[in-house]
């Protein structure tokens, strides 16, 4: 790890601003586009498909499942204070800011790598964020998804089995 020194001056803040549209779905897919860019994994076009937010409209059941297990993989635990950091004076007037990692210079202990699903991933940027961003975007949409997708899981079984019982006769 290397430690940084407080220095108030050179931060390039690589933020954008975006609107995510309001289902737990998009929610969850805004959090892995968020973390992926803070760790580069964009070398992968099936997690880039899960990235593209704004078209979770189109997520099948399958598809939802495997982005909940890619957020559980990139959870806050264990990125937290090593490639995102909880810093509300960092934020500013916004929820979550990014920042290219050789620009920070503000009390912050960085991971040089971070392990993640048994790859080693160099980290480049850092994220910046408000407990209300991790409410929003991780928290509560993890919460509704699982739930909704428990709902349908079930759904789904008692449709194969009427169609099961209705085979047999």
């Amino acid at each position: 790890m290397a430690y940084m020194r407080r220095v108030e001056y050179g931060l390039k803040d690589t933020s954008r601003s975006v609107t995510v549209p309001a289902d737990p779905a998009a929610k969850l897919m805004y959090y892995l586009d968020s973390m992926c860019t803070v760790l580069k994994l964009d070398d992968n076009s099936d997690i880039n498909e899960l990235r593209q937010f704004r078209n979770y409209s189109y997520l099948t059941h399958s598809d939802r499942n495997v982005l909940m297990h890619l957020c559980l993989l990139l959870k806050p635990d264990i990125l937290l204070n090593k490639c995102i950091f909880q810093n509300d004076a960092l934020c500013g007037n916004m929820a979550n800011k990014f920042y290219d990692l050789e620009a920070v210079r503000n009390n912050l202990l960085v991971a040089g790598s971070v392990v993640i699903g048994g790859r080693t991933r160099q980290v480049t940027k850092i994220m910046t964020f408000k407990m209300s961003w991790l409410q929003a975007n991780w928290s509560s949409p993890m919460q509704v998804l699982a739930a909704r997708q428990e709902q349908e899981r079930l759904q789904i079984l008692r449709r194969q089995q009427t169609g099961q019982s209705c085979a047999i006769l």
